[in-house]
């Protein structure tokens, strides 16, 4: 990597734009981040059966998922051991074997290779099963590590079941999926979910339900302080954590962050009037008003889940200058769609938040990949957590 990049980084201030634009770095970000981090891949609900799969790409690596007959879940390179063609070629499915479609060489669940046509007597077929990759699964979640060493998987769990584990993420149904293509880089999407310093000028509709432009606010103080006591009294009779309930959105860890957060008084989940979307609640929670449960990595994922319904996001990056959002919509897996919910109410607040910050991250981009552009300070509290993320960034990156 070109050392001169890292060293033209100033601490407390924004990236330089090579970093935003250089195939190089971004080529070392494949390598050093996504192929060595616990990467969001999806829903537990996406392969609930015995033989389903899902497939992705992990710093350009393509995968698969699968459980097996056991309900165990793998995770392997989808790449055929004998010429490396995709041996699973559908993003989702299910399958008694993983079949390659060029030659028919044949694996198990669990990566072994089962058939290997016209080898002869003397091929090892233990030799070559699919490449394994390490996969964790809590609370619903996904994720999935390339490194031969990957970091402790509990960490990640450990921090965020406690504030994850009430919202019935595990026994739910995906409402609706949207796939947003931004001609991007991935960074650029990170750091503007990392602040609401832009909230207040930009998501008129966020901010009427949520604290977060409100915590330096002399006049709500007392609202805010009455709430908090309020909501974590009732939370913790129904068997709630209560450990991480506040308004704040600043990091509780190293690389992730996990708390509870009420929605304002009057309202009861994140939607465009802050009333119920989905009749059915999610978890068996029987008040509406249980705020919304907030979790990010540095990686590629975070989460907004409320009691009726749940909200993830896992970011791709695909080159330089593309990166795919994946946006998904949890409800209870006993709402009826057309009766309970509708899937467009459902994705309407968060599908308008995120569009609001892909028209910020377009014009961040045009900026920054400017020959002029040179990186400004970061406000001191508004911005601490882009500064905490672009640090950690810098040290994987510099390692």
């Amino acid at each position: 990597m070109n050392v001169h990049c890292l060293n033209s980084y100033r601490p407390g201030h924004g990236l330089p734009g090579s970093f935003y634009t250089d195939p190089e770095i971004f080529a070392e970000e494949q390598r050093r981040i996504f192929r060595n981090s616990w990467f969001f891949a999806g829903h537990s609900i996406e392969v609930a059966g015995r033989g389903d799969y899902l497939t992705l790409d992990v710093g350009g690596v393509p995968v698969v998922v699968v459980r097996d007959q056991d309900g165990e879940l793998h995770a392997h390179h989808n790449i055929c051991r004998h010429r490396g063609s995709l041996v699973c070629t559908k993003e989702k499915g299910r399958a008694a074997r993983l079949v390659c479609p060029y030659h028919a060489w044949t694996y198990g669940h669990d990566g072994r290779l089962i058939g290997a046509p016209m080898m002869g007597e003397g091929f090892d077929k233990e030799a070559h099963g699919l490449k394994p990759a390490h996969v964790g699964e809590f609370d619903g979640l996904i994720f999935v590590n390339l490194s031969e060493t990957p970091s402790p998987f509990h960490d990640l769990r450990d921090h965020l079941s406690p504030v994850l584990a009430s919202q019935g993420m595990t026994r739910a149904k995906v409402a609706l999926i949207r796939d947003y293509d931004l001609d991007v880089n991935w960074k650029i999407v990170v750091e503007n979910n990392r602040e609401c310093y832009h909230c207040e000028g930009n998501h008129h509709g966020y901010v009427s339900v949520q604290y977060d432009t409100e915590n330096d606010n002399p006049a709500l103080k007392g609202e805010i302080a009455e709430r908090l006591g309020e909501c974590r009294r009732r939370w913790e009779r129904a068997g709630l954590d209560v450990a991480r309930v506040n308004t704040s959105s600043n990091n509780t860890a190293e690389w992730f962050r996990a708390n509870r957060t009420p929605v304002r008084k009057g309202m009861v989940t994140e939607s465009p009037d802050g009333q119920l979307v989905c009749k059915v609640l999610m978890a068996g929670f029987t008040d509406p008003d249980m705020g919304t449960a907030r979790a990010n990595t540095n990686i590629n994922f975070w989460c907004h889940a409320n009691s009726d319904y749940a909200h993830t996001v896992r970011i791709t990056p695909v080159s330089p200058t593309r990166t795919i959002v994946r946006a998904y919509w949890l409800v209870d897996e006993n709402a009826v769609e057309g009766r309970d919910y509708d899937p467009e109410a459902i994705a309407a607040f968060h599908h308008q938040v995120m569009s609001e910050d892909w028209d910020i991250c377009r014009r961040q981009w045009r900026g920054v990949t400017s020959p002029s552009f040179e990186p400004g300070p970061y406000a001191p509290d508004k911005e601490a957590n882009v500064d905490r993320y672009v640090r950690w960034y810098v040290g994987r990156m510099s390692a």
